[in-house]
């Protein structure tokens, strides 16, 4: 059985000390390690590498993204990261492919950081990766180095600049939560396992329905893998839906599109709906919290929608602001256009009573009008073999969560064969 092999990323014209730290630190600990140059400006002489070996110098690093290394260092400094970056992506790939790299630990400033992660990026889920950097702290956004990735962001707390009384902390716990993962994590699945699992989406505004089709679906023996459709979430799903984790998909708060149409928080991009279909895997959409579009903090809202629109202060971060009847008929023609390209079974569970936690008749966010709107418009944009089944009901309630969980379930049972589905 192989030694486990960690690689080590780092830009050694600034990081030389500190990567050698952990190179040694790590063998120390049993493990194999490769170490890959991310330099963009200046090679080290082979010399002054040498006790670092095996690794992969900068300049393969550039010619693996099409570059010789002298035209890179002469670039400006973006397009070089940019170069760079290409490189890692393809060298990562190839390592990973060849079976020769178990866990990816990188180190580096803003410009080191992403340039490993937009590479780590890459690989699989479930193989070890981090980073520390001293650009994780509060005020950065994560997303440009997370995506939709089980990324490890570490925060250096002191500058990346030696190993000293703060940092060799930081470095030892890093090397620690490393090695651990690679040789006491999960064993990565070189391919996905046969499908039996559902992929759910849940808000907290959809989860007392999300839980009752949970229980019927498991029930039945199905694995229920839920995502936070939180723009991340949605990206996330998609992308194991087309690597062939799921055997169906019960959409049940496909709210991200609301956010993409019209500027909200949690948006999935434009590629949302679409893998499902794309690739034929039977799939139910329940349009919870289509009714809404979720916003910032109330007082940092424009003046005209806290006075004109229905708005629910969710919490100090975020308000959700009740879509118009015009642009409940954006949404209902952005979710058609996606549907309307599916190659497998397709559903629309549509609860009459209600779209999300507060629209329910006596809450702040109730309006019949609008759920109508939104149904009509879809039902006369749908391609005519896509049934909409409505259901006298709230988004949470049992009925809802039955008639989708059933009908999903008998597309997957019985799957080629629609008119055994209603």
């Amino acid at each position: 059985m192989k030694r486990p092999t960690i690689c080590i990323i780092a830009s050694l014209d600034t990081k030389l000390s500190e990567a050698r730290y952990i190179k040694n630190k790590i063998n120390e600990l049993g493990l194999h390690t490769l170490v890959i140059d991310i330099s963009a400006r200046q090679e080290l002489p082979r010399e002054v590498l040498k006790d670092l070996e095996p690794m992969i110098s900068c300049s393969e690093i550039a010619k693996a993204g099409g570059y010789d290394f002298k035209e890179i260092a002469k670039l400006p400094r973006s397009e070089a990261l940019e170069h760079m970056a290409i490189g890692l992506k393809n060298i990562l790939k190839r390592l990973y492919d060849e079976d020769r790299i178990d866990g990816v630990l990188a180190i580096g400033g803003a410009d080191g950081a992403i340039v490993a992660s937009s590479a780590m990026k890459e690989l699989p889920l479930g193989i070890p990766k981090v980073i520390i950097s001293p650009i994780f702290q509060g005020t950065t956004r994560f997303e440009p180095f997370v995506g939709t990735k089980d990324m490890v962001l570490i925060h250096s707390v002191v500058d990346i600049a030696g190993v000293n009384v703060i940092s060799k902390v930081i470095f030892d716990n890093a090397i620690a939560a490393i090695v651990g993962m690679v040789t006491m994590g999960s064993k990565v699945w070189r391919s996905p396992p046969k499908a039996n699992s559902i992929a759910v989406t849940m808000y907290g505004n959809t989860t007392p329905g999300v839980m009752k089709a949970k229980s019927i679906i498991e029930k039945e023996g199905f694995e229920v893998v839920i995502f936070h459709p939180n723009g991340t979430g949605g990206r996330a799903m998609e992308e194991l839906i087309r690597q062939g984790y799921f055997i169906g998909v019960l959409d049940y708060t496909p709210h991200e599109i609301v956010d993409e149409l019209f500027g909200g928080l949690h948006t999935a991009g434009p590629h949302r709906l679409e893998a499902a279909g794309d690739v034929g895997i039977p799939q139910v959409i329940v349009p919870g919290c289509l009714d809404f579009i979720l916003m910032g903090p109330l007082e940092s809202l424009p003046k005209e929608i806290r006075e004109k629109r229905q708005v629910y202060k969710f919490n100090p971060m975020y308000t959700l602001v009740k879509i118009t009847e015009e642009e409940a008929i954006k949404v209902a023609e952005y979710l058609a256009s996606k549907l309307n390209r599916t190659k497998g079974p397709c559903a629309i569970v549509y609860p009459l009573k209600g779209l999300s936690m507060y629209d329910r008749e006596g809450d702040l966010f109730y309006n019949p009008k609008i759920t109508l709107t939104l149904l009509k418009a879809l039902k006369d944009k749908l391609r005519s073999d896509i049934p909409v089944v409505e259901v006298n009901a709230h988004v949470n309630d049992l009925e809802t969560a039955k008639t989708a969980a059933d009908i999903l379930l008998r597309m997957i049972k019985e799957r080629g064969n629609s008119s055994k589905y209603f």
